[in-house]
């Protein structure tokens, strides 16, 4: 068998024993010389794969202590607009959301900068944080035009999303994405249970339906806790959004 066959079958077999939770964060994976002997493999073969796992963040490797399971920080598209109570149950986990505030949003220099002097007194903000297995991973701060959206201020949270909701009355045509790290301030802090030292990856995010503006919203991810990352085809232009 080849080389490369021989690095994907090792690369399988840690990370099939890591997805089924056999090996769980901080256990120990076995070492070179145990892989070597398993897969009839060279030291060099056994050494790539799992160099290519520590950098994929799957494993960690101590200096004269060996190679651990990693903690699994949850990760999402940049490049795809997707619901995060379906990314969250795609990943096996448990979804629960917190509605903290909805309300019609008088205008503001915020929303007038964004929506433009025509959108006031047509817009709903809303407050919501999702939690993976009971963790709070991201702030949701939206504010959307109730013309395209007319149910949004009635909306259930327990029920749907404001994606789902979205996707639904006003089909996304294009959106706008612009990725920060920042210190939220102390209610950011309150709803995602962080201290205030703890920076946050803040994504701003624009969406139309047509020519028209639909939504915008800013997403807080406690840095600890999510990450982001993406594919990009030359020629092909990247993921569908």
């Amino acid at each position: 068998m080849s080389r490369k066959g021989l690095g994907s079958r090792i690369r399988d077999y840690i990370v099939e024993n890591i997805d089924n939770g056999k090996w769980k964060p901080g256990d120990i994976v076995p070492g070179e010389f145990e892989l070597m002997k398993l897969f009839s493999a060279s030291r060099m073969t056994v050494h790539r794969a799992i160099k290519e796992l520590a950098t994929e963040g799957l494993v960690y490797r101590e200096r004269g202590r060996g190679t651990f399971v990693a903690k699994r920080i949850p990760r999402s598209d940049l490049l795809v607009v997707a619901d995060i109570a379906e990314e969250i149950r795609g990943r096996g986990a448990d979804y629960y959301s917190d509605l903290k505030y909805l309300a019609a949003e008088p205008q503001s220099p915020l929303t007038a900068h964004v929506f433009g002097e025509g959108a006031a007194n047509s817009l709903a903000r809303s407050k919501v944080v999702h939690c993976e297995n009971g963790v709070p991973v991201q702030l949701e701060d939206r504010y959307v035009d109730v013309r395209l959206a007319p149910k949004y201020l009635t909306l259930d949270f327990t029920q749907t999303t404001a994606h789902k909701y979205l996707m639904k009355a006003a089909p996304l045509m294009k959106a706008e994405h612009e990725l920060t790290a920042v210190l939220p301030n102390s209610e950011q802090q309150y709803f995602l249970n962080i201290p205030e030292n703890e920076p946050c990856l803040l994504l701003r995010r624009k969406t139309w339906t047509g020519e028209r503006l639909v939504s915008y919203a800013e997403l807080y991810y406690p840095a600890s806790r999510y990450t982001f990352g993406g594919t990009f085809t030359p020629g092909g232009g990247a993921n569908d959004i």
